[in-house]
């Protein structure tokens, strides 16, 4: 009798293994990979291991999100990667490039809601990772610059689109080729951190900011956009800018309008055909103007028109500041502002 209950139990121990064996989905790139179904609401999903594009990855997760993990080589999406629930993360194996296929005419990524405008209902989006992608645009196979199959929205076809969303980290990305702006956030998203991103090559703007509030981006490059490197507009506030180089655009460096309390640190802003900065109002419109702009030990550099030039009166436009920063090679001249509008010390001028 002890040994057949020694038999019995030895038996089911191993059931109950080969249990959790079978229980256990994919687990990216250091665990077993592969499962038979659906991944359940735990589970990693590996693209193309366990669904073959990243839009169904992202159609399979459950409402209280998950991790998208997808493989080096190159994947051609047919339409939007919108992510529409929270807590998602989506990261690529190094040699991953997210591409937009041809005639599309919608965003790579779309991160938020998507419903018609106004979105004051629309819930926020949150806890959203997108990390270690290569993403193009795919520009010169697309037909027109705004998103058609979501009328009354807005949508543009930018690389990254992100509208109403909170707590948002994207990294290690390369964006280029959209047929609108590279990252564009707008409809009151907050709680973006962006670093170590390269965006280039998009018909409109690198990095655009509007109706967006507490932004850092750190550790970046924006060059040869057709217009500006990064651009404010339509109520933005509290950003931090560092370590970053805004080089060979088509417009401007910076380009800002209707903001405050941003803060530019340690920038290099360089071969711009226009100005390294340009800061104004709308057309002298009530609350338009730059308040409270920041600028230290940024470098303005061989700009075809001005360095940095501030176009508003100082009731629309007022305690912006400039310290410790270098002008040199500006066509034009370094600064162009009228009296009073700008603090200025401690800066170079060659």
């Amino acid at each position: 009798m002890v040994k057949k209950h020694y038999w019995i139990s030895s038996i089911a121990a191993l059931l109950l293994l080969l249990s959790l064996l079978r229980c256990e989905g994919p687990r990216g790139p250091e665990g077993p990979r592969g499962s038979e179904g659906p991944p359940g609401p735990m589970a990693e999903i590996v693209v193309p291991d366990s669904v073959p594009n990243v839009q169904d990855g992202v159609g399979l997760l459950p409402d209280s999100g998950g991790t998208i993990f997808i493989r080096a080589g190159i994947h051609r999406v047919t339409e939007a990667i919108h992510v529409n629930r929270s807590n998602v993360t989506i990261t690529g194996e190094q040699g991953t490039i997210i591409k937009l296929g041809d005639h599309v005419n919608q965003p790579v990524f779309l991160i938020g809601t998507d419903a018609p405008l106004p979105v004051d209902m629309a819930r926020y989006i949150q806890n959203i990772r997108i990390a270690g992608l290569e993403i193009d645009g795919n520009r010169a196979a697309q037909d027109w610059e705004a998103d058609s199959t979501r009328p009354g929205t807005n949508i543009m076809n930018n690389g990254i689109d992100i509208r109403k969303a909170d707590n948002l980290q994207i990294s290690d990305v390369n964006i280029h080729s959209a047929r609108s702006g590279g990252l564009v956030a707008s409809i009151d998203s907050r709680r973006i951190f962006i670093s170590n991103a390269c965006i280039y090559d998009n018909e409109f703007d690198g990095i655009a900011l509007y109706s967006s509030e507490d932004v850092l981006v750190s550790d970046f490059i924006c060059y040869e956009n057709d217009f500006s490197g990064i651009s404010f507009d339509n109520s933005v506030k509290n950003l931090a800018f560092d370590n970053g180089l805004l080089k060979n655009n088509g417009h401007n460096g910076i380009f800002a309008r209707m903001c405050e309390d941003i803060v530019f640190n340690d920038l290099l802003v360089c071969g711009n055909q226009k100005n390294g900065c340009f800061l104004a109002d709308h057309n002298g419109e009530s609350g338009t103007g730059v308040k409270r702009l920041f600028f230290e030990s940024c470098s303005f550099l061989e700009s075809g028109e001005y360095g940095l030039c501030l176009i508003s009166s100082g009731f629309e436009s007022p305690n912006n500041t400039v310290i410790g920063c270098l002008f040199s090679g500006n066509t034009l001249g370094a600064i162009l502002d009228g009296p009073g509008l700008l603090y200025k010390e401690g800066n170079i001028f060659q």
